[in-house]
């Protein structure tokens, strides 16, 4: 029956695997599945059977670990599961295929009714072996018995004789009648095959007969003569081989075989065996040893198939070698079981090494038989050490001494009485620690029930245990936590009703715990509504009853009444705890008091309300920011001020802080405010500013910025706090009171030019004069008659005296604007640049122009003269700045930067240009109403007299730059 359940087709599989769903759907039980899955397992093959029985030995394990960890519904429905699995397993194994039920074995009689060869069918049996053609009985016989002694499945061909007498070509398919374990193909051959007979048999008429018995038995027999020439194959063999006997023979070289030639059956030999089969076949016919070999022959497929060769010699009445007879067996089956076996063999051995546990085995009287890879490695023993002299299990090596003794005895016990072995332990461990262990081992028994061999596992459960023990610890400590917590802890059951006080809301309320017998859901709720402020109860029992209904987090602030009978505001807050289901198992809940908080808090709030009320009082413009600058509070007078709130101005893709400052600062003040501030952030340090700001109205007013950082304890920034003045008025008083000393400035030096000037003349005027008479009277005494020489040299004398007088005045004026090396010290250029925009800042800023330097890094110090260099750059700045006055705003640019052995200095402006840049160097030329015409002048001696050069170039589209060059070595012109 079995049998024929093997040979159902798929679609009675998928008919029955949907009556069972059917059935499962019906009856409400996973057991309607149980025909279908035995249909399935009957109808599986190979790797399919593998894997079913594979999930189903999986699903079995995870049934079990879950009914194992997690108890409830989950628990239920894995063992419901499991057992319907088990129920499952057990149809498998009975109707699993036995390894003979794969085809049907030779011998059993054929049923196919003559006339209909229907494909592969069994061989004829006795009763109908007369229906088969007589030359085909020899073929059937020879497939069975190849079969059988191969493992490999025959397919062959017979004829059948059917009803009207005629014969009917019939496939035929040889099994060997045991299951092989390894794939193997089965060996056809077709009507029609190429194989020959020898047209004679010479001396080998023996070994053909011999050969011919074989064949009968072994089904592949030969035979060959004394010079290694074939004279018989099985035909079966020439099949399986796809060589007749004129190839088996054919030469391939001049040299016959026996001499050390090639021979045609060389060519279906493995190449790497070809050269052992041939050598070792001629030393047997030339010795007349038997041949015994295993080597790889080509079959007609294209594989080559591993065969057992044996050869022996006939011998006439003298003892001659008149031929050989022999048989080839297919082995290749034997080989690939051979293969498998060592493949399983080693997988189970590395299985058993690498699964995380120590694993070990025992005779049936307690004597150490095996242990693990990992077992060894973990605790460094070995079979011999613990193996005791007598051959008895010694524990002394790997078991703490503690727990020794213990584990001898209830060893002992287990041996003596068959029961499982079941202990934890310290296991000593190959570094020298001790480590907790469990091992449990268990008896193989006989059929007879007889232990056979003892099995155990030793696991590591040291983590489990350190585990355990913290958690104990930690169980004590969060019992002391709860208790010393400074707040309120208690818990309700999913009603409502209070079960747990901590030991501190205990002490709150007045109760004593030891005086409370359980269950303490009563006095606990008495004593809580009683502690509950009347004006409180109603709002804070409705609210609970709100929480306990919908399960929603409980949240609120009432008071409770303290022991001595003072109410304390109490911040109470409760949350569910819930199954896996999602149902409530019990209320969590904690209350703070924090009546002393609230007293703190509106402390705080009118204190606030006070610095509030001051901060908006203040005559000045007050903000904060964060510390990366971005606004966070503005006063109402500063509000009022711009104009707008503190979010007013926010847009995407823009920081407020940039916002803010573009809205609200000058465009001429914009860049030096976003550089000091920006500078402020990134180092902490104070911003001090004054600058234009943005009125409501859209006026500018100037104003006096101060901002600084407030820090917290460790140094960190925490806030920006910062003021603004309006200054409007005293920068237009600073201008009117700067520009009036600018006229006086200039009146003083037109005075002292005056002063000066007529200083000078008086001074030259009288050796002039005195020149002049004596010129007069020197000319009169040469023109006497006689000419007076005497009085003339006199004369003479004293114009050159008079001359020399003067020149004294002249060279004491010009003193004035001499150098000399006394007063120059190596100086940065690039320092006294800084220190001449210093004294012109608040003539810019009035002015509103801004003056820009870029100063090239690494120039070299000069030899200069501090105070001369700076009234040059303090010249040309004003000179730039008065040009630019017009505009009313406007950058003036100064640059310094090293041109060859030269350091060049521009000063460009904006303003209108120079109608003649050279003449502008002229004395006493000045194209300013009110200029003297003396200042560049005086400049371009300077920088004559440090060895440089002073020029004016004008810019384009307008404009004009002022150059100079110093040399790098200075060299005063003492000479000029």
């Amino acid at each position: 029956m079995i049998a024929a359940l093997h040979r159902t087709p798929s679609a009675l599989i998928i008919g029955t695997l949907a009556l069972g769903l059917s059935a499962c759907w019906l009856a409400g039980t996973p057991f309607g599945l149980l025909a279908p899955l035995g249909a399935v397992f009957l109808h599986a093959r190979g790797y399919l059977l593998v894997s079913l029985w594979a999930a189903l030995l999986t699903a079995i394990a995870g049934a079990t670990v879950a009914a194992l960890l997690y108890p409830g519904a989950i628990r239920e429905a894995a063992l419901s599961l499991g057992a319907f699995l088990l129920v499952a397993a057990c149809i498998a194994a009975l109707v699993f295929p036995e390894p003979t039920s794969r085809s049907a074995r030779i011998g059993t009689a054929s049923r196919q009714v003559p006339g209909r060869p229907d494909g592969i069918g069994a061989a004829p049996g006795e009763a109908i072996e007369s229906a088969v053609h007589p030359e085909d009985r020899a073929a059937i016989a020879q497939a069975a018995a190849y079969a059988f002694w191969t493992g490999v499945p025959q397919v062959t061909s017979y004829r059948l004789r059917q009803l009207d007498g005629s014969y009917r070509w019939t496939e035929l398919r040889a099994e060997p009648g045991y299951g092989v374990s390894v794939n193997v193909d089965a060996m056809v051959s077709r009507p029609g095959d190429r194989w020959t007979i020898a047209q004679s048999l010479g001396e080998t008429v023996d070994a053909v007969s011999a050969a011919k018995v074989i064949e009968s038995l072994h089904g592949k027999a030969w035979a060959f003569d004394a010079m290694g020439k074939f004279t018989y194959v099985t035909p079966a063999a020439q099949i399986a081989i796809d060589m007749a006997l004129e190839d088996l023979n054919r030469r391939l070289g001049e040299r016959e075989f026996i001499d050390g030639g090639e021979a045609g059956w060389m060519r279906g030999v493995h190449p790497e065996d070809v050269d052992r089969a041939a050598s070792t076949l001629r030393h047997c016919l030339k010795t007349g040893e038997s041949w015994n070999i295993e080597y790889r022959m080509l079959r007609a497929t294209g594989h080559y198939v591993w065969h057992r060769i044996s050869a022996r010699p006939t011998r006439d009445g003298e003892g001659r070698i008149t031929g050989w007879f022999g048989t080839s067996i297919d082995i290749d089956v034997y080989k690939k079981t051979e293969a498998a076996l060592r493949e399983r063999e080693q997988h189970l051995a590395q299985l058993i090494d690498t699964v995380p546990a120590m694993i070990w085995s025992m005779t049936a009287e307690g004597r150490p038989a095996y242990l693990n890879k990992r077992m060894m490695e973990v605790t460094g023993a070995t079979l011999e050490t613990v193996t005791a002299p007598d051959g008895a299990l010694s524990l002394r090596k790997m078991i703490h001494p503690n727990f020794l003794e213990l584990a001898e005895q209830t060893f002992i016990k287990s041996v003596t009485t068959g029961t499982p072995y079941n202990i934890k332990y310290l296991q000593h461990r190959a570094d020298g620690s001790y480590r907790w262990t469990e091992t449990r081992a268990e008896a193989l028994r006989d059929d007879a029930g007889k232990i056979v061999r003892w099995y155990g596992v030793s696991v590591d459960i040291h983590d489990l245990i350190t585990t355990q023990t913290e958690l104990h610890f930690r169980k004590q400590e969060l019992t002391r936590l709860v208790d010393l917590v400074p707040s309120f802890l208690w818990r309700l059951t999913p009603a409502g009703e209070p079960n747990f006080f901590n030991r501190r809301f205990l002490d709150f309320l007045g109760l004593d715990e030891g005086g409370l017998e359980q269950p303490q859901t009563e006095p606990y709720a008495a004593a809580l509504k009683a502690a509950i402020h009347p004006d409180d109860a109603e709002r804070l029992w409705a609210e609970l009853k709100q929480c306990l209904l919908c399960g929603q987090p409980f949240s609120m602030r009432y008071r409770l009444r303290r022991h001595d009978g003072v109410y304390r505001w109490m911040d109470g807050r409760a949350e569910p705890l819930r199954d896996e289901g999602g149902s409530i198992i019990q209320w969590h809940g904690l209350s703070h008091d924090i009546d002393d908080q609230l007293r703190v808090e509106e402390a705080l709030r009118e204190s606030e309300r006070s610095l509030r009320q001051l901060v908006e009082t203040l005559p000045a413009l007050i903000y904060c920011a964060a510390p990366n600058g971005e606004p966070i509070y503005r006063s109402e007078k500063l509000r009022e001020f711009l104009g707008f709130g503190l979010g007013d101005k926010d847009e995407e893709g823009r920081t407020r802080l940039a916002g803010t400052l573009e809205t609200i600062i000058h465009p001429d003040d914009l860049p030096d405010v976003k550089e000091k501030y920006g500078f402020s952030l990134a180092t902490g340090s104070s911003y001090a500013m004054k600058h234009r700001l943005r009125r409501a109205d859209g006026a500018y007013r100037w104003v006096e910025t101060r901002t600084a950082a407030m820090r917290n304890v460790e140094g960190e920034i925490v806030q920006w706090n910062g003021i603004c003045f309006e200054i409007e008025d005293q920068v237009r008083a600073q201008e009117a009171l700067t520009f009036t000393q600018e006229r006086l400035a200039r009146a003083a030096q037109a005075a002292s030019l005056a002063e000066l000037s007529a200083s000078i003349a008086h001074e030259v005027n009288q050796p002039l004069a005195a020149v002049v008479a004596n010129s007069h009277a020197c000319q009169r005494w040469l023109t006497s008659d006689p000419p007076n020489l005497e009085r003339a040299q006199k004369t003479v004398e004293r114009i050159i005296r008079d001359a020399n007088s003067a020149s004294d005045v002249v060279g004491r004026v010009r003193a004035l604007f001499r150098q000399t090396g006394e007063a120059r010290n190596p100086c940065q250029l690039g320092t006294i640049l800084e220190e001449a925009r210093g004294l012109m800042t608040e003539e810019a800023a009035r002015r509103r122009i801004r003056i820009e330097i870029d100063v090239e890094a690494g120039l070299p110090p000069l030899d200069l003269d501090r105070v001369q260099i700076q009234q040059v750059l303090v010249n040309l700045i004003r000179n730039g700045l008065e040009a630019m006055e017009p505009a009313q705003r406007g950058v003036l640019r100064i640059r310094c930067l090293r041109a060859d052995d030269l350091i060049r200095t521009e000063v460009r402006d904006t303003g209108e240009g120079i109608g003649a840049p050279e003449k502008v160097f002229e004395p006493f030329f000045s194209t300013k109403p009110n200029g003297m015409g003396m200042g560049l002048a005086i400049s371009r001696t300077i920088i004559e007299t440090h060895g440089g050069r002073l020029w004016a170039e004008n810019n384009q589209p307008g404009g004009a730059t002022f150059i100079f060059t110093l040399p790098v070595e200075t060299k005063a012109d003492h000479d000029r």
